[in-house]
């Protein structure tokens, strides 16, 4: 099998357990006898084990090699998967959700590390979308199993064996990840050096700014638009419609942006997703503009990715993996803030709160040099 049609199906793994928490917890609840803070305590596993990877990715990547790191990270997801399938108790199906998250970082870092070297800012975007794709079968598999009147182990069970099954592929390619550079790069350059970069720690912020934008809106636009007079249904289908423009704006950005120049996409993008932030604030064809934010805000991700190797060079292995932790650590604790703004002030503050995002992301992005490989 190619290794890009094995990397859009190892994000389409990536993301097909990632909502499954969520999805399943009102019958996983009701099993452990747990109210709903539980489930905070699934998602802190998950996303601890996940930036933890992150940190760890660049060392790690240094001794397995690109290959190995992948083979075992998706193994390690699939056991974790396989393993709350059997209900066990709740302790263990933490855990189980932190080994979850090491193994879905270290493939995050693994893949974006891979793909940023050897595929175009196109592939990048696909890629990522892929992610989007995984993220939306997670849930339709949950909610046609569960309509078939199997119970939630069997939704684990099942996106276990596929990541399985993905695995296997993995380990019989593993030596084709490998040609050497890359590993090279993460054992002669520490990863404290790395962070000691001055270029590093401020895409690190890109990517948490970044994801806390795209979680926050995402995650509160149903509250808001709530507030605004919208049904729960209507609610529902603008959050729905947001990470549908998403993924359907990366799949349409990956036509253009080889064309236009990755850097020169993002620059272009940025103050318009400023635009359209202020106007979903101020509830101006609010709709239109939180979708308008999200096909803007769509390449950020995957084009800084595949820009990094071109603008830190050694360094780039270790920042890729600090980026992706930078990006969880993002959607952990800034929709967490705007929820604690929305119980002051009111939901109408979220949106405010996105306009301000959306003005410091604008800045980190412009005042980045342009890399030596972009356009």
């Amino acid at each position: 099998m190619p290794l890009l049609a094995l990397a859009y199906l190892a994000f389409v793994g990536l993301g097909l357990p990632d909502p499954l928490p969520g999805a399943l917890w009102p019958e996983v609840a009701p099993a452990y006898g747990l109210p709903n803070a539980g489930l905070g305590l699934v998602l802190a596993g998950l996303s601890a084990g996940y930036i933890l990877a992150g940190l760890l990715a660049g060392r790690i990547i240094g001794v397995l090699g690109i290959g190995g790191v992948l083979a075992a990270s998706v193994a390690a997801t699939a056991l974790a998967a396989l393993g709350q399938a059997t209900a066990p108790p709740f302790l263990i199906f933490v855990a189980l959700a932190v080994l979850a998250g090491l193994g879905g970082g270290a493939v995050d870092a693994a893949l974006n590390a891979y793909s940023a070297k050897h595929f175009a800012p196109r592939h990048l975007n696909w890629l990522h979308a892929c992610w989007g794709i995984g993220a939306t079968l997670g849930p339709a598999a949950a909610a046609a199993l569960l309509a078939a009147g199997a119970g939630w182990q069997a939704v684990y069970a099942a996106v276990g064996t596929a990541l399985a099954l993905l695995s296997l592929a993995f380990v019989a390619t593993r030596r084709r990840w490998d040609d050497g550079p890359a590993a090279d790069a993460a054992v002669h350059v520490t990863a404290l050096a790395a962070l000691r970069v001055p270029l590093v720690r401020r895409q690190m912020a890109v990517f948490f700014v970044y994801t806390g934008l795209e979680a926050g809106a995402g995650q509160w636009a149903a509250t808001v638009f709530g507030a605004r007079g919208a049904t729960p249904a209507e609610g529902a289908l603008a959050a729905t419609l947001f990470f549908a423009g998403l993924a359907g704006a990366r799949i349409a950005m990956g036509f253009v942006v080889d064309r236009i120049g990755a850097d020169r996409l993002l620059r272009l993008a940025m103050p318009p997703v400023v635009l359209a932030a202020t106007g979903f604030a101020l509830g101006f064809a609010d709709l239109a503009s939180l979708l308008l934010m999200a096909a803007l805000l769509a390449p950020v991700y995957p084009t800084m990715m595949a820009l990094t190797p071109a603008r830190l060079g050694p360094h780039a292995v270790h920042a890729i993996g600090f980026q992706v932790a930078a990006a969880m650590a993002g959607v952990a604790v800034l929709p967490g803030l705007m929820g604690v703004a929305a119980d002051l002030a009111g939901a109408n503050a979220v949106p405010w709160l996105l306009v301000a995002l959306a003005g410091l992301l604008t800045w980190l992005i412009h005042g980045l040099p342009k890399p030596r490989a972009a356009g």
